[in-house]
């Protein structure tokens, strides 16, 4: 069985040759990108010669359009920030050999000021490994949905963010498009009210405080996130 990754790029120079490295056990590596105007093209060009340029439109298409790409058995789909741990590799290698299944999730852990989180929500099992056929949803939460799926333990680390600043750029960017693309649905919750309740989620249902200091900072974000994007849709309307 061969497997092949496929990757999404837009000015990843900082993170993409991390990524690139951690995926070397793939039998094919697909790059689609969004006309970067960094290194990010000379960078994957060490790596691969199959990238390709398309203009992105939402996640789920330019996503579709990468595994597209890809001529293997398997595809392992991963974005341009994260790092595929070396105990998954040999699990993926293991799990896509004469598997009864059609898919895997794979728990994605976030990697925030440089420590790995365990608590607060900073994990989460998404469907990423997956035989050729099945597609991504379009949405900004784009997802490949099975019917037929299982789970492995290894881990792919989520370096999401740079540093403070470069968390606030993307609250920002995020809470607009879901902000529009909620306009519809009926937000009866004040947003300060959500705010607190995320809070109360992450931090005391959900422990974020037993990561320290980077989980507490993170809890408060994550609710100020919401908060933010709750109060955008109120504003919409």
């Amino acid at each position: 069985m061969s497997i092949g990754c496929a990757i999404i790029t837009y000015n990843e120079e900082d993170s993409i040759e991390r990524t690139l490295k951690s995926v070397d056990f793939c039998d094919e590596i697909v790059i689609v990108d969004s006309y970067s105007i960094d290194n990010t093209v000379e960078i994957a060009k060490q790596y691969t010669d199959k990238i390709y340029f398309n203009k992105f439109v939402n996640y789920g298409e330019q996503k579709n359009f990468a595994i597209e790409k890809l001529s293997t058995d398997w595809i392992l789909s991963i974005d341009a920030d994260e790092v595929v741990s070396s105990s998954l590799k040999d699990e993926i290698l293991k799990a896509i050999k004469n598997s009864k299944f059609d898919s895997y999730y794979i728990k994605i852990q976030l990697v925030f000021l440089n420590k790995a989180l365990k608590f607060g929500g900073a994990q989460n099992w998404h469907l990423r490994l997956f035989r050729k056929g099945l597609k991504f949803s379009n949405s900004i939460h784009e997802k490949v949905i099975s019917k037929n799926a299982s789970r492995l333990n290894g881990k792919i680390l989520h370096y999401s963010y740079k540093d403070l600043s470069h968390y606030i750029e993307k609250l920002n960017k995020y809470t607009s498009i879901s902000a529009t693309l909620n306009l519809k649905k009926n937000y009866n919750v004040h947003p300060i009210i959500r705010f607190n309740l995320e809070l109360f989620k992450r931090f005391i249902i959900r422990g974020a405080f037993l990561d320290g200091y980077e989980g507490v900072l993170y809890a408060l974000l994550s609710s100020f996130y919401q908060l933010v994007k709750y109060a955008k849709v109120k504003e919409l309307n």
